[in-house]
């Protein structure tokens, strides 16, 4: 158990946490907002960490401030943007050119950063030698994209993954293929394992500790994944919290931490209403 009432920075991811689709959590804004507000011990900072790549950065705060959330983009981090500075960070970005499978995210985050990006629609990914293919959520996927980042990686091109989320949490209770079904594709027609950044991968949640300055215990990570959210979490020793309006419920969590340890996460609430 862990005293969720006295960290400094909470780290939420977005899909199954504050919204499902085009719809807030129940909670989730009054929940922002008291943590907004509060003052003592000391003033709470908030991040989002989203494994989603579809959608900049900018994209995130008018949809968050629309529902009752507002943020600034310095508080948003993306699979799309850990993955742009994983990669100047690690392999640099003069003269490189990336194909970009996945959506205006993903394009947004890595031209930001220097990098030449081509579409998979666009004749050059034909004949044009990639220095990497970065992997997203496509929702236009089709046998030409497949077929031309199949060839870009054997070109040579190094395979990235924003994420390998299989599912994500909409409106309705329904649930829709994430960029994992993609980055699942071209694994299997490359026979090639991908560079995955997103969350269980620690990019993301290190860039937030790093930004506020503040200790891994004095952070919060919640979500509604144990794979990926509190996984993450626990990778580096931020107390994790499950919230059970997303992809898992409360069977499923007990039969995952049965099965995986790792994956325990610190607390689990039914709703972000008992957050604070």
């Amino acid at each position: 158990m862990i005293n969720t009432s006295l960290p400094h920075v909470y780290v939420f991811d977005l899909d199954g946490v504050l919204y499902r689709g085009a719809d807030a959590v129940d909670g989730a804004a009054e929940t922002v907002a008291r943590l907004r507000h509060r003052t003592a011990p000391y003033p709470a900072r908030l991040y989002f960490l989203t494994n989603n790549s579809s959608q900049t950065r900018a994209d995130y705060v008018e949809k968050l401030t629309r529902l009752g959330m507002p943020c600034t983009e310095q508080e948003v981090v993306t699979s799309s943007s850990a993955t742009a500075a994983y990669i100047a960070q690690n392999f640099g970005v003069e003269n490189k050119v990336a194909l970009a499978v996945g959506g205006i995210g993903i394009r947004d985050e890595l031209s930001r950063v220097g990098i030449r990006v081509v579409r998979t629609d666009e004749d050059e990914a034909d004949s044009t030698d990639f220095d990497f293919v970065v992997v997203g959520l496509d929702r236009s996927l089709n046998y030409q994209t497949l077929l031309r980042a199949q060839q870009a990686i054997f070109r040579g091109a190094r395979f990235i993954a924003t994420n390998r989320d299989g599912q994500f949490p909409v409106e309705g209770g329904r649930t829709t293929p994430g960029a994992g079904a993609v980055v699942a594709a071209l694994e299997a027609c490359t026979d090639v394992i991908p560079l995955v950044i997103g969350k269980p991968e620690t990019h993301g949640l290190q860039t937030i500790l790093t930004a506020s300055g503040v200790a891994a215990a004095d952070a919060v990570m919640i979500g509604d994944r144990l794979d990926t959210d509190v996984l993450c979490g626990n990778r580096l020793g931020v107390p994790t919290v499950l919230v059970l309006t997303g992809l898992t419920n409360r069977e499923q969590a007990e039969a995952q931490v049965a099965q995986y340890p790792e994956r325990t996460p610190g607390l689990i609430l039914s709703t972000l209403r008992e957050l604070a």
